[in-house]
């Protein structure tokens, strides 16, 4: 059970990594809380990830292709 628990840690720490990475937010931000709360990171990546978008581009783009 902890093996498994270390195991999907890591795993979720890598793919927050590689999503930072590609959405251009804080890659040590978001693989440290991977690292530590898994994959219970998700919704708040997300809303981070929307927010950027929306700076970006404004309101009109992020309700269309987000």
């Amino acid at each position: 059970m902890t093996l498994m628990l270390i195991f999907v840690s890591l795993l979720s720490g890598l793919f927050f990594y590689c999503q930072a990475i590609k959405s251009g937010l804080g890659y040590k931000r978001w693989t440290t809380a991977g690292l530590i709360f898994g994959p219970l990171v998700w919704p708040m990546f997300a809303m981070e990830k929307r927010l950027v978008i929306y700076r970006q581009h404004g309101n009109f783009f992020s309700l269309i292709y987000v």
